[in-house]
């Protein structure tokens, strides 16, 4: 019986049961029980099509008198184990497919039925969804997840148009995957239609109305099968949609963010179908979620590693002169020791002392000496090899381990280093120098050892006049 013959027959049998506002796409219908499966409480006006009573006679009626007693157990135990939908015999139904598929969910205190045709489906969606689910589990990137979730939508629903849109990023568009792949701004029409999923079948078939039983109505926000807003058509329309899927991806990432995919044809995504596009979202967003975690476990690794870099930095490093400071430079000492020891490899310490530092700083005060002190170990340290280590011993005393020199290389050095810095001024003092003791490693040595010949080689450079250079002497 057409769709608007049915109206005019619920008009007439019942004229106290007004159409709702809301209204359902004529590819299928729609029932709604209280939560006890007492009576009818919402029936769509093609009912009879689908099982040969009109919403007027179904109405109020027990839903065994609709459906049949084993159609309603089929689908209390389907809805009590969680499932999805089922399918039923068509039985007196005024369609071309044998079985009806019956999508069942509760929505407060009703149960509400989606009832569609069964059609034939040519995929194999078991092994369609393991296979896009692995590509989307193995996505190593944002980028490349929502790149396979686009790939796997096109793919399944055959849509022209699959697109990820969302708030924009700090005013900018990002694009994900393949090029054109764009991240678009949410439309505030799309915004604010609802829950997701949406379906829009076809955008040019009249719509069918609901009719209701008196009290509460049930909330059909989570319907597919409920025409989208008039808001979320009008801007369907004006992009030449005539079908279109609406899948939401929840607040994962900034705002609400949602894939529409489009078409200009019209096109039905059968319930199984639709479940597995559902899974495969549920499966983005499980996996975005993991993604995110991991960046900011990185970052926070990270973040700690620079952290500790730096606190060790400061533990190991004079603040003064930015050089190694004792506790730092007597550990280089030990481990070249053990290392010289070991191979065999010749080893030199070179100890020098600013000379007349305490006038410098009774003549012109603390903040000058502490400049003269920095100056001088940045003369010092620009004249070393990387393999060289400097560190400031105490006071106006520095220590150079200088690894693979003998003595006489040392003392080489020790004489370059004297020389360069007697001739760098260092304003407002001028002139600075500073006296060298070298000594180098000798088996059984102990870094007390090494740096006591040293200490004892400078204290020769100070009595000798300063500005000069002193070895250990043979008998050290």
């Amino acid at each position: 019986m057409p769709d608007s013959l049915d109206r005019e027959l619920d008009a007439s049998i019942c004229p106290s049961v007004p159409p709702l506002r809301d209204a359902v796409q004529p590819h299928g219908c729609l029932m709604a029980f209280d939560s006890d499966w007492q009576g009818v409480s919402l029936a769509s006006a093609n009912l009879s099509r689908f099982f040969g009573l009109s919403p007027a006679e179904a109405l109020g009626q027990p839903p065994e008198e609709v459906l049949g007693a084993d159609t309603v157990t089929t689908l209390a135990t389907a809805l009590a184990k969680g499932l999805p939908g089922t399918t039923i015999p068509s039985g007196q139904a005024d369609v071309s497919s044998r079985y009806l598929y019956v999508s069942a969910h509760m929505a407060g205190r009703h149960v509400i039925l989606e009832v569609e045709p069964q059609e034939g489906e040519g995929h194999d969606l078991p092994g369609l969804g393991y296979a896009w689910g692995l590509r989307i589990a193995r996505a190593s990137s944002v980028k490349e997840l929502y790149n396979q979730l686009l790939q796997a939508l096109h793919a399944l629903t055959g849509f022209e148009s699959c697109t990820l849109h969302s708030h924009e990023y700090g005013g900018r568009s990002i694009r994900l995957g393949q090029a054109g792949t764009l991240l678009e701004p949410l439309p505030s029409e799309v915004a604010h239609c609802g829950s997701a999923p949406r379906m829009l079948i076809d955008s040019q078939a009249e719509p069918i109305e609901l009719l209701a039983a008196p009290g509460p109505l049930p909330d059909l926000s989570h319907c597919p099968l409920c025409l989208p807003p008039p808001l979320l058509r009008a801007w369907l329309t004006d992009r030449q949609t005539r079908a279109a899927l609406i899948l939401d991806l929840g607040e994962t990432t900034p705002g609400r963010s949602l894939v529409i995919c489009r078409d200009r044809q019209s096109r039905h995504l059968a319930p199984p179908l639709r479940h597995l596009l559902l899974q495969l979202i549920q499966l983005v967003v499980q996996r975005e979620a993991l993604l995110l975690e991991k960046r900011e476990t990185r970052q926070r690794y990270r973040l700690l590693h620079e952290r500790n870099t730096r606190l060790q930095w400061l533990a190991y490093t004079d603040p003064l002169t930015q050089v190694a400071n004792r506790q730092r430079i007597e550990q280089v000492l030990e481990a070249e020791l053990a290392i010289a020891s070991r191979n065999g490899s010749p080893l030199a310490l070179l100890l020098l002392d600013v000379d007349h530092f305490k006038p410098i700083n009774d003549t012109h005060g603390h903040e000058v000496g502490d400049h003269v002190l920095r100056r001088v170990a940045q003369e010092i340290q620009s004249q070393l090899r990387d393999s060289d280590h400097l560190g400031r011993w105490g006071g106006e005393e520095f220590v150079v381990v200088v690894p693979g020199c003998d003595l006489a290389q040392a003392q080489e050095l020790a004489c370059r280093l004297c020389h360069d810095l007697s001739r760098c001024r260092i304003e407002p003092v001028g002139q600075v120098t500073a006296s060298f003791g070298v000594a180098d490693h000798k088996p059984g040595d102990t870094s007390r050892k090494l740096v006591q010949r040293a200490d004892h080689a400078m204290y020769r450079a100070k009595r000798a006049g300063r500005a000069c250079v002193r070895t250990q002497e043979v008998d050290e």
